[in-house]
């Protein structure tokens, strides 16, 4: 903004304000105070500050992550945290990029759902990061299929065959409070 001169009409003087501006998505809302903006006496524009871009972004993303139902980067940050891995060990255990898990944490992107899902799941269930983590005991010991025990133990698919048929005459087999638990 050059000698604070308007850069959409050219001609009228910026005037800096200190606002709240008020953000609207899906019925939800955010009141940001402290928003900084430049607006022009003539055409009456307005521009947003460069810091205030900055600074509300984080913000912005953490409230769409709320409104459409994901977790907020904070909340990512404490799942992976609670894990005990960095963020480039969540990427390459899930597959994201490099820098996806920094992105998420720092509300720069919003995760998908299915990212926020598996999220979920690891944070209600860490030993589950383990399976997902070893693929080569998956493709040699599992062979695709597996089994959940009650204790949540990882079962190949033969060795639980083998169980079934030694508990064949016990009826409650693998019984979870809701039926079998198997899977494959």
């Amino acid at each position: 903004m050059k000698d604070n001169i308007c850069p959409i009409c050219g001609k009228g003087p910026l005037k800096k304000e200190v606002i709240e501006e008020k953000f609207a998505y899906k019925g939800g809302t955010i009141t940001i105070p402290d928003y900084v903006i430049s607006k022009c006496d003539l055409c009456n524009e307005t521009i947003v500050d460069k810091g205030t871009l900055k600074s509300s972004a984080k913000l912005l993303k953490n409230f769409k992550c709320k409104v459409d139902g994901l977790l907020t980067g904070e909340e990512i940050r404490e799942i992976r945290r609670k894990l005990g891995f960095t963020q480039e060990q969540m990427s390459e255990i899930l597959g994201g990029g490099l820098k996806s898990f920094a992105r998420y944490e720092t509300g720069q992107i919003c995760q998908s759902k299915a990212m926020d899902n598996l999220l979920r799941i690891l944070d209600r269930f860490p030993h589950v990061v383990h399976f997902i983590q070893d693929t080569s005991e998956r493709s040699e010991g599992l062979h695709g299929a597996c089994v959940i025990t009650q204790n949540t133990k990882v079962l190949s698919l033969d060795e639980y065959r083998n169980y079934r048929q030694k508990s064949a005459s016990d009826k409650n087999v693998f019984n979870t409070g809701g039926g079998d638990a198997t899977y494959g």
